[in-house]
């Protein structure tokens, strides 16, 4: 029988699963961890109102097969039509250093590297985005950026921001990236590309660079943010 559900992510992500790659599913019930529900109450909610799927993913490329393994999050939404996440679990074979509680998330629910909302008219932290909290994917600021950011800074005489212990944890496909400071645990945006009318300036920085998100101070925060955007808009 066809998982109506994954059925569904492909047809709305399109590019992601190749005529050459071969795919299991199989329909499962989550058992979160009392820390997982206790740190992210929102998102367990909007968890626990998912039909769930964990996806084995076997690709060839040039002879050479992969495989990978994902959970689909799928939601019907008030407006009648299909909504998910497809996120990716990983090993955890990375020496990068993340928060407890990202590593709680992604130990819960992995991370999100698609999402899909039909005919969605509410602007959401996961749009465009080309992944979100998935760990091996995680990274510091970028030299070049880095260094670009430091050059304006010296232009307009302004103190820069001590980047040293940024690590991003979602990046949008045209680059804008959020991090959070291991050391601060404050939550940036870095955004020389946006229409967001959800985030502010950072005063005494260069325009187009640094970005608080409104009601969001730490990691927690923003994963509580995205997912009440979700909740308000599902079943």
């Amino acid at each position: 029988m066809r998982n109506r559900d994954f059925e569904m992510f492909k047809k709305e992500c399109t590019w992601f699963v190749h005529q050459t790659d071969k795919t299991k599913t199989k329909e499962v019930k989550i058992d979160y961890s009392e820390d997982f529900s206790k740190t992210f109450p929102l998102l367990f909610q909007l968890l626990s109102k998912a039909r769930v799927s964990d996806i084995v993913l076997t690709r060839t490329r040039k002879e050479k097969q992969t495989i990978h393994n994902y959970r689909l999050y799928s939601w019907n939404t008030k407006k009648g039509k299909k909504a998910g996440w497809f996120c990716r679990i990983e090993a955890d074979n990375s020496a990068i250093e993340i928060f407890p509680e990202h590593q709680l998330l992604v130990d819960n629910i992995g991370g999100i590297e698609e999402s899909y909302q039909q005919s969605d008219e509410i602007v959401k932290l996961t749009d465009n985005q080309n992944f979100l909290f998935i760990k091996s994917e995680c990274e510091p600021i970028d030299k070049d950026l880095k260094d670009v950011y430091l050059e304006r800074c010296e232009e307009e005489e302004l103190e820069p921001l001590n980047t040293d212990n940024l690590l991003s944890f979602a990046v949008e496909a045209n680059g804008n990236t959020t991090y959070y400071d291991l050391k601060t645990k404050k939550v940036l945006l870095f955004a020389d590309d946006h229409d967001f009318d959800y985030v502010t300036e950072v005063e005494n920085q260069p325009e187009n660079t640094f970005y608080t998100i409104n009601e969001v101070d730490s990691f927690v925060d923003y994963v509580e943010k995205l997912a009440k955007q979700w909740l308000d808009e599902t079943i």
